[in-house]
């Protein structure tokens, strides 16, 4: 259940139903993105950094609020070696990301690119507490079975590895109201099924 990294394959849903990030596009405004873990974001008039501020009442799957720290520790994790490399290259122009307060951390990147701070804007965001469940730290290679603690409006219900995983809705699911979210996401089990005949 950690599509991150390279082990395994991810199981099917964990990526769109779990896991938010600081804003979202929009697929009739290539140029466009609106906020949803953002509540607003403000680019440097050199181009060279954006700050974001966070909704204060973002909350993941296991009621911690979403802070600053967690977006830079995920971005952080992602551009590690123990991440896919896609996100290292994804994210080559920018230099660090900066926790500024608990609501506000801003990117600062290593040149001008007019499509940068809407690549940033796109981070998965996770909880720091993600790999500690079980009361030790694990490296972010061996999260695979660790059901993630993310913002989404899904949490995995149950899952029966290779074969199938259930999702079901959060009763209080934390951007009902947000408008980049309303009127979304109304069922409240999804469940997706492996095959191994391709046929079938």
């Amino acid at each position: 259940v950690n599509p991150f990294t390279l082990k395994g394959i991810a199981a099917r849903g964990v990526m769109d139903l779990m896991f938010e990030s600081l804003t979202m596009g929009s697929l009739d405004e290539p140029m466009s993105m609106y906020g949803l873990l953002a509540k607003d974001m403000m680019l440097a008039p050199d181009r060279l950094s954006i700050t974001f501020r966070l909704r204060p009442e973002a909350r993941f799957n296991n009621g911690d609020p979403v802070t600053a720290e967690d977006v830079k520790f995920s971005f952080d994790t992602l551009r590690g070696k123990a991440a896919s490399p896609v996100w290292r290259n994804y994210w080559a122009d920018v230099k660090d990301a900066v926790v500024v307060d608990r609501q506000t951390i801003r990117f600062n990147f290593l040149r001008k690119n007019r499509e940068l701070h809407m690549i940033v804007g796109a981070v998965p965001v996770f909880s720091k507490k993600w790999g500690s469940q079980q009361g030790q730290d694990k490296p972010f290679e061996q999260w695979i079975q660790d059901y993630p603690i993310a913002s989404g409006p899904y949490v995995i219900e149950r899952m029966d590895l290779g074969k199938s995983i259930r999702f079901k809705r959060q009763a209080n699911y934390w951007a009902d109201n947000v408008p980049t979210r309303r009127g979304q996401f109304n069922f409240e089990t999804i469940t997706f099924r492996s095959y191994k005949d391709e046929f079938a």
